[in-house]
């Protein structure tokens, strides 16, 4: 169930925010978010702030941009091979889960569009002009200061063999430029300590009525049996996939697209029920049918919320969907898949119906 939280578009723009600008950071800066309780008092000088945070994140970028260049953004060999090894934990999942929920939704919104303009730019390497990359970097570091920094540490601090990926990373980057980095990161870390915390209103999990709710419980009933076969710490599967699939600016262009077409209160809501679900997780990280049941309606829900074309655009751009599509049918019951497939024809048609 938890990496399942990876098909909801904000959790993947926080995997975005996180694979993009902050992975090739030393590990002692990951700690530097220290908690910071907003007050009326801070609010007052909010401007002065934000102009703060704009600067240095805009300092950092300019310092990182050499390290950036020298990367493959398209195969990240360091980062896939992590990913590959390293099972995912509960506390993990949480703490990415309890951060997302937290986030501004139009910090959030401004993040995403920031990436999809960057997207747009970048050449064959997948690496966006400085002009971009700065853009990137203000918006992220907007996002986060905006934050509850003892969220912000949590994600760090829960975060499976940190130190072994930053070593990793570490040792295919020139030390000067990995030395301006640390320094940048440093003025905007105390920038972002600095920075009052922006409240969101909780969002509930999306309820269960309508069309498109009563036919995504009814998938989640089918596909339950399956969920429960699969260990969600360790998805071979899904690990293999991404560790030798390179990515495509077509595919990340259209999943930014998607996130910023969907309706944010649902994109909360969708966020809040995985986060409910992670809390009936057993030792596979599968949650109860109960939980699963609400992460499949919201989810459909949340998709629903997006044009139809926008939707259809992700899968057609990701890459190899049918061999990957294949390999997991291989390792489920010829009769549970069967079932499942009958059920996500049925949502899919009702998320349609509800768009005509």
């Amino acid at each position: 169930m938890a990496r399942s939280g990876r098909v909801l578009c904000l959790v993947a723009a926080v995997a975005a925010v996180l694979h993009a600008s902050w992975t090739f950071v030393p590990g002692p800066l990951r700690r530097q978010a220290v908690p910071l309780a907003a007050s009326a008092a801070v609010l007052a000088p909010l401007p002065a702030f934000a102009d703060g945070v704009d600067a240095a994140a805009k300092k950092l970028a300019d310092a990182s941009y050499p390290m950036v260049k020298a990367v493959d953004w398209a195969t990240t060999d360091v980062l896939d091979k992590y990913m590959a090894k390293v099972p995912t934990t509960k506390e993990f999942s949480k703490a990415i889960l309890d951060l997302s929920v937290s986030l501004d939704p139009k910090l959030v919104k401004d993040a995403v569009a920031a990436h999809k303009k960057a997207v747009d730019a970048m050449g064959p390497d997948f690496v966006t002009p400085l002009k971009n990359h700065e853009e990137v970097t203000v918006a992220l570091a907007k996002m986060f200061a905006a934050a509850p920094k003892d969220k912000i540490k949590a994600v760090f601090d829960a975060t499976p063999s940190v130190k072994d990926l930053n070593a990793a990373w570490y040792a295919q980057m020139p030390k000067a430029d990995a030395d301006a980095t640390f320094v940048a990161f440093k003025e905007l870390a105390e920038a972002v300590k600095a920075a009052p915390v922006t409240q969101v209103a909780p969002v509930a999990a999306p309820s269960m009525d309508g069309p498109i709710g009563m036919a995504a419980k009814k998938l989640a009933d089918a596909s339950y049996p399956m969920i429960k076969s699969l260990d969600w710490a360790g998805t071979g599967v899904l690990d293999k996939y991404v560790a030798k699939t390179p990515a495509t600016k077509e595919s990340i262009a259209a999943f930014l697209d998607a996130g910023l077409a969907m309706d944010p209160k649902l994109i909360q809501g969708a966020t809040q029920a995985h986060l409910d679900a992670l809390k009936e997780v057993d030792g596979k990280l599968v949650t109860s049918l109960k939980g699963h049941e609400e992460v499949t309606v919201a989810i459909a829900k949340l998709i629903a919320s997006a044009p139809p074309a926008t939707i259809k655009k992700v899968f057609d751009t990701v890459p190899n969907i049918q061999g990957l599509n294949a390999d997991w049918f291989a390792t489920m019951p010829m009769t549970d898949a069967i079932k499942s497939y009958q059920a996500f024809l049925e949502t899919a048609t009702a998320v349609a119906a509800a768009k005509r």
